[in-house]
């Protein structure tokens, strides 16, 4: 039977979640200053690609390595501090690159730096939460997330209007992101995720259907090539550089708004059935997207898509959650960032070239691999409780 929800349950939610989802929102507040700012320094759907892919696959072993050692160590709290200092001084940096190379390499810094978090700072959050609320915690949590990535469009847009250059909007991304740093250090001090009964250097393996459901997502996310390319082919459709940062605004809101909803019908119903829906409506978006004829259509339904986000994101965390050993958390979720990152690489640089021969080509492989994805995650049993901590 699933989990139901306690009444009020934002209310009761640990302080770590909104410590930490603040921290999210700043830096996704200095990183959405930059991202949809990104294709007109770079002026190619086959650079874009490459600046994409190569910064994730970076970034993904730096996933799977921080999280195992975070278990081992029980130092998940350095992690999270580094891994947001190094992306928020990566992100200003951006301003100052003259190359296609420079601003790559400025990426992939930017990544390695969620690489260093990612795992460990879900593994907080997981430890800091009663197991019948999780769903929300990780939806409340991306909701501060994708908040973040309204304000950061907004700044942008309100930059450039003022006359500013690109460049000089995106050095200003280092005010939210310093502003993280100090959050994320105050947020975790002193915050140990309890040793369990297994010495530390020992190794829990995850079990047959978290490995199942690694594969699911690889094969999904070989789909899910990166937003930016939508962006692009809304300033290919003629959307003027200046609404760019708004239509990153919409997807943005929708997302926030409909993430704690989603999260806490994980939790009511199960996560596996949100994560399935989520899923399914991305392959549909996808769809739409290679017949929209205009931009106005296809920021609409750029805008849609938004519920795939808004189920999805903490369904997907919540279902890894249930799948593993508490002793193996982090590195479940560096493994499950570490897949994401890893199938960018060959997502973006398949999508980038598909787009330069006909961009409904792209977008109905993308549907397709989505498709493959779902179906696969279909063959995950029913998830078990957590053993006891």
């Amino acid at each position: 039977m699933a989990d139901s929800v306690t009444p009020n349950p934002s209310r009761r939610l640990p302080t770590a979640v909104w410590a930490l989802g603040t921290v999210s929102l700043l830096t996704d507040a200095a990183a959405d200053l930059v991202y949809p700012l990104l294709p007109a320094l770079l002026g190619s759907a086959m650079a874009l690609g490459a600046m994409e892919g190569a910064a994730e696959l970076v970034a993904s072993f730096v996933k799977a390595w921080a999280g195992r050692v975070a278990d081992r160590k029980h130092n998940h709290g350095r992690f999270v501090v580094l891994g947001y200092g190094l992306a928020a001084l990566a992100k200003p940096l951006v301003a100052l690159c003259t190359t296609p190379l420079q601003i790559v390499l400025a990426r992939t810094m930017d990544r390695t730096g969620k690489g260093l978090r990612s795992g460990p700072r879900d593994a907080i959050l997981t430890e800091a939460t009663p197991e019948a609320q999780r769903g929300l915690a990780f939806g409340v949590h991306r909701m501060m997330d994708n908040l973040g990535a309204v304000i950061g469009p907004l700044l942008a847009f309100g930059l450039l209007s003022a006359g500013l250059s690109v460049r000089k909007v995106i050095a200003f991304s280092i005010v939210p992101g310093a502003l993280a740093v100090l959050v994320a250090a105050w947020a975790v001090r002193g915050v140990v995720i309890a040793k369990k009964t297994h010495a530390e250097t020992s190794v829990v393996p995850l079990s047959d259907d978290a490995r199942l459901l690694l594969v699911a997502t690889g094969v999904f996310a070989l789909g899910a090539s990166a937003d930016s390319f939508l962006l692009f082919r809304l300033s290919q459709l003629g959307l003027p550089l200046r609404f760019v940062p708004i239509a990153w605004v919409t997807l943005q809101l929708g997302k926030a708004l409909l993430n704690a909803p989603g999260g806490a019908l994980a939790d009511r119903i199960g996560p596996r059935p949100v994560l399935l829906m989520s899923w399914f409506v991305y392959a549909l978006a996808y769809v739409a997207f290679a017949f929209a004829p205009g931009y106005h259509s296809f920021w609409l339904v750029f805008a849609l898509s938004a519920v795939h986000y808004g189920l999805g994101e903490g369904a997907e965390k919540a279902l890894m959650a249930k799948l593993v050993d508490p002793r193996a958390r982090g590195a479940a979720f560096g493994a499950q960032h570490a897949v994401h990152g890893a199938m960018l690489l060959p997502a973006n640089l398949a999508f980038g070239f598909l787009v330069t021969l006909h961009p409904r080509v792209a977008f109905l492989g993308a549907a397709g691999a989505a498709l493959l994805g779902t179906l696969l995650l279909t063959r995950t049993n029913k998830v078990r409780k957590d053993a006891p901590a």
